[in-house]
C-alpha cells in the first residue's frame, strides 16, 4: 500500500501537470504575477506548526464538481482545481490558511479579467483625482477624460496606469509580509481578518497609482522613458511596501491567534479519503481537459438585426457585427450573469488600435462610456454600454443584479464612427 506521502505527491503532481498545461494552452498568463506567484507559493505552505488533516473543503469540491456538469467554462473549472489542491493538501497534510487560496486566485486569469472589469471606473476615476489634486497643489491643469493637459503638455492616463501587473504585485506583497509574520511569529490570521487586510492592501494599490500618476504629470516622464518604471516602483514601496509592513505587523499584534501544534501521523490514508481524491481529481481532470462549451443565447439580438440599412455578420462566440456606410456596431451576447464579456479596451487594442479620451458620458438621458481609437492617422470615435433592450448601463453590478433576479440576459453593445455626428446618430439608434 502506497504512504500518505507518496499518494500526496501523486496528486499534487497531477495538479501540477493541470496548472502546465494550462499554461501551455495560454489561460494562465504567465507574466510577472504569475511566475512572482509561483516562487512565493513555497513559502506559503512552509506552515509554523504542522495541523490536523481536515476534510472541511469536501463540501466546497463537491459543489463545484455538480455546478461542472452546468457551467462549461474555464473560469469555473479552475476554481474546482484550486479546491481540489487545497482538499488534497488538508485531507493528506493538515489545515492551510487562506493565503494559498487567496494566491492561487491572483495568479490566475480570474483575477485578471475581475480586476480589468471590476476597477475600470476607479481606473478612469484617477486622472479625474490627480487632476484635482494638482490643481489644489496650484498648478494650471485641465481634465478631459483621462487626459490631463499640464503645461502645453497632454498627458494620458491610461487605464493600465493602474494596470494588473501593479495590482498583482500589491496583493503578492501582502500575501508575502503575511506569511513572513507567520514563520516568525508562529500565529496566524484568520480568514476574516486576512481578507480584510487583503481589501486595505488594495486600497493601498490605489493610492499608490495616484501618486505615480501626480509625480509621472508633474515631471512630464514619457511611457517610453525608463524613470516611467522607476517612478512605479519607487511609489510601489514607499505606498505599499512600508504601510502594509505596518498594517501587518500591527495586525498580528492584536488580531492573531496562536497555532495549535499537533503531532504528525505517519502512515497510508484512510481508504475513503483515498478514494474521494482520486475521484475529485479525475473530475478535475476530464473537465479542465474538455473544450469550453460557449453557451450563447440569441434571444436578446437586437431587432435591428432584420434593419436592411446594416449588412449583417456573424462572429464566433455570440459576437455579431453590424456594418453601414457611417457606422460599425458590435455587440456580444452575454448568457448569464457569471459569464465574461469581451471589453472593447481589450479587443480593439487586438487590433492594434489605441485608447485615448476615455470618458463616461450620457446619450438620451443613458450613460456610457465614450473614447477614441487610435492605430497611425487612422482615428475612430467610438462608445460602449450594456443592453437588454429595457435597460442600459455601464455599471457591472447593475446588469449582472438584473439577470441574477430574472431579467432578459444584457449584451455588450459597441458603436463605433468616424465622427462624432455620425457616432451620436449611431448610439441614439441603438440605446
Amino acid at each position: 500500500m502506497f504512504s500518505r506521502n507518496t499518494i500526496f505527491g501523486i496528486l499534487i503532481g497531477l495538479y501540477a501537470a493541470l496548472f502546465a498545461y494550462l499554461l501551455t494552452r495560454g489561460y494562465l498568463l504567465g507574466d510577472a504575477t504569475f511566475w512572482i506567484g509561483i516562487c512565493i507559493v513555497p513559502f506559503v505552505l512552509t506552515k509554523p506548526a504542522h495541523r490536523g488533516r481536515s476534510l472541511r473543503l469536501l463540501p466546497v469540491v463537491l459543489l463545484l464538481v455538480v455546478g461542472s456538469l452546468f457551467i462549461k467554462e474555464r473560469s469555473f473549472g479552475y476554481l474546482l482545481m484550486i479546491a481540489s489542491v487545497l482538499f488534497t493538501i488538508e485531507s493528506c497534510r493538515g489545515k492551510t490558511g487562506p493565503l494559498l487560496l487567496w494566491l492561487l486566485l491572483i495568479i490566475s486569469p480570474l483575477f485578471s479579467y475581475l480586476s480589468e472589469v471590476f476597477t475600470f471606473p476607479i481606473r478612469l476615476k484617477l486622472s479625474e483625482w490627480s487632476g484635482r489634486l494638482l490643481q489644489i497643489f496650484g498648478f494650471q491643469v485641465e481634465v478631459s477624460g483621462n487626459i490631463i493637459h499640464l503645461n502645453r503638455s497632454e498627458f494620458s492616463v491610461d487605464p493600465a496606469c493602474m494596470g494588473l501587473q501593479m495590482t498583482g504585485f500589491a496583493l503578492l506583497s501582502g500575501i508575502f509580509l503575511i506569511a513572513h509574520y507567520q514563520h516568525t511569529t508562529k500565529r496566524e490570521l484568520s480568514l476574516m481578518i486576512s481578507s480584510i487586510l487583503m481589501i486595505l492592501v488594495f486600497g493601498f494599490n490605489i493610492l499608490c497609482n495616484l501618486m505615480r500618476i501626480l509625480v509621472l504629470v508633474i515631471f512630464s516622464i514619457p511611457p517610453q522613458n525608463p524613470l516611467h518604471d522607476v517612478a512605479g516602483i519607487i511609489s510601489l514601496l514607499a505606498y505599499v511596501w512600508l504601510p502594509v509592513t505596518l498594517l501587518v505587523r500591527f495586525f498580528f499584534r492584536y488580531f492573531s491567534k496562536s497555532v495549535n501544534e499537533l503531532p504528525q501521523k505517519a502512515g497510508a490514508l484512510r481508504p475513503g479519503i483515498l478514494i474521494a481524491n482520486v475521484l475529485i481529481a479525475a473530475a478535475c481532470t476530464g473537465f479542465m481537459l474538455l473544450p469550453e462549451n460557449v453557451v450563447v443565447n440569441n434571444s436578446s439580438i437586437s431587432p435591428l438585426v432584420f434593419n436592411k440599412k446594416y449588412q449583417v455578420t456573424r462572429l464566433h462566440a455570440g459576437v455579431t457585427r453590424f456594418q453601414d456606410k457611417k457606422a460599425l456596431i458590435y455587440t456580444k451576447e452575454i448568457p448569464s450573469f457569471y459569464a465574461a464579456e469581451h471589453s472593447p479596451y481589450t479587443c480593439w487594442k487586438g487590433s492594434g488600435y489605441s485608447f485615448t479620451n476615455i470618458k463616461e458620458g450620457r446619450v438620451s438621458g443613458n450613460r456610457i462610456y465614450l473614447g477614441t481609437l487610435q492605430k497611425g492617422q487612422d482615428q475612430l470615435l467610438t462608445a460602449w454600454w450594456f443592453s437588454n433592450h429595457e435597460h442600459n448601463t455601464i455599471s457591472q453590478l447593475d446588469w449582472r443584479w438584473r439577470v441574477l433576479r430574472g431579467d432578459r440576459e444584457f449584451q455588450l453593445v459597441n458603436v463605433t464612427a468616424a465622427n462624432e455626428r455620425d457616432l451620436h446618430l449611431a448610439i441614439r439608434e441603438w440605446l
